[in-house]
């Protein structure tokens, strides 16, 4: 990637007190991250018997923070500079990939739709991550873009309950006896979803919902790999670092470190609260250049989790809400620290407006790449039915 021009960063600071990706400066002094990152608590990590690519991860991170420690929130200040491999910022070359990071009940169905509403427009690539950890900006081969989004971690958690922690997913779409679309197609359910064999929202208090988060071994690589499915506590700080596995028994605030300084190198983050406010609305559409924001997009289970608690609502005593809340402080520092600047007066007024000259348009084909991924993935079934023969 020599073709890349390197933002110079210097000490100075601009007059208004905002990040200068130009020069590399923020009026903020350093917070409790930039402390975590330059501590010994990495080199023991890495030193600890916690797989490669994991390892190599924290450290890409902690350098790349260590690059511009005070860099403002994507959330108030998105751009279109491109991270690079080396921690810091470039425009030398044009995004061919859209990055979106899709945080589980946090409106991520609707942000994909409509990221992939701007992709076909332009004729970009868009690559969306559910489940396992955040891709580390500046390191991909491909040129690349990178948004996420938040919601308040308590009402995610509440959410993300109500959707597949007071029911199984599966039973209410494979099994369950009100889902009409099935009964049409002649299929009979045998679970009915009641009171009495609902999950009570007062066990959904782990890092993974109902229990504690538990990687699973991935026995290629021989070491366990990070993929979290249901969550109902730190879910930011677990999804955004991608640590959380217990074996490799990396601090939550460890984590959380690890998360904020991943998200600080994104390009956009997207408040779903904000999009009550259209002057909100109307800004994050002008940086992408392409209207539909707001269309919802429908999760697997959606429906038939909605009818569910429609027919039996959930009741949420005082003392279990403030339990998820105390459970999940890290997240809701998080979150806080990410997005509060949105409160300011103004503060969305001058987002920047969509700029197609720092995009390679057209650089991709999605029925292309949809007939080559058919390609490969009849040539490995070949190889496979070839290995078994053998």
């Amino acid at each position: 990637r020599s073709d890349h021009v390197d933002v110079d960063d210097n000490d100075d600071n601009d007059n208004d007190g905002n990040y200068n990706y130009e020069d590399g400066s923020e009026n903020d002094d350093d917070d409790d991250a930039t402390k975590l990152n330059n501590s010994t608590t990495y080199t023991k990590y890495i030193n600890s018997g916690i797989p490669q690519g994991v390892a190599e991860a924290i450290s890409t991170n902690r350098n790349n923070y260590n690059a511009n420690p005070n860099l403002p929130s994507p959330a108030c200040h998105p751009h279109f500079q491109l991270a690079l491999p080396n921690g810091k910022w470039g425009n030398g070359t044009k995004f061919k990939r859209i990055y979106f990071y899709h945080a589980r009940k946090a409106g991520g169905s609707s942000m994909h739709k409509y990221l992939g509403l701007v992709a076909q427009n332009y004729g970009i690539e868009l690559t969306a991550v559910e489940w396992y950890g955040m891709e580390e900006p500046g390191t991909n081969d491909v040129d690349t873009f990178y948004v996420t989004h938040l919601r308040e971690p308590v009402d995610r958690a509440i959410s993300h309950f109500k959707y597949q922690g007071r029911w199984d997913c599966r039973d209410l779409v494979l099994r369950s006896s009100l889902n009409e679309r099935r009964k049409q197609k002649g299929y009979l359910g045998n679970f009915t979803p009641t009171e009495e064999n609902a999950n009570p929202i007062e066990t959904w208090n782990q890092t993974g919902g109902h229990e504690p988060q538990s990687c699973y071994f991935f026995r290629k690589m021989g070491s366990h790999m990070f993929k979290l499915g249901t969550c109902a506590v730190n879910c930011y700080s677990q999804w955004f670092s991608g640590l959380s596995c217990p074996t490799w028994n990396i601090s939550p605030m460890d984590q959380y470190a690890v998360a904020k300084a991943r998200v600080l190198r994104f390009n956009m983050v997207v408040v779903i609260e904000k999009l009550r406010d259209q002057k909100y609305v109307q800004a994050v559409e002008n940086f992408f250049g392409v209207p539909g924001l707001t269309k919802k997009g429908v999760p697997y289970c959606e429906r038939e989790s909605h009818e569910a608690n429609s027919k039996f609502p959930l009741v949420i005593k005082n003392e279990t809400r403030e339990s998820l809340r105390n459970l999940n402080e890290i997240d809701i520092r998080l979150y806080h620290e990410l997005s509060d600047c949105l409160n300011e007066d103004g503060a969305y007024d001058n987002f920047p407006k969509w700029d197609g000259e720092r995009f390679e348009l057209n650089s991709f084909n999605d029925t292309e790449a949809k007939l080559e991924m058919m390609k490969a993935k009849a040539l490995k079934a070949e190889k496979q039915r070839e290995n078994d023969s053998n």
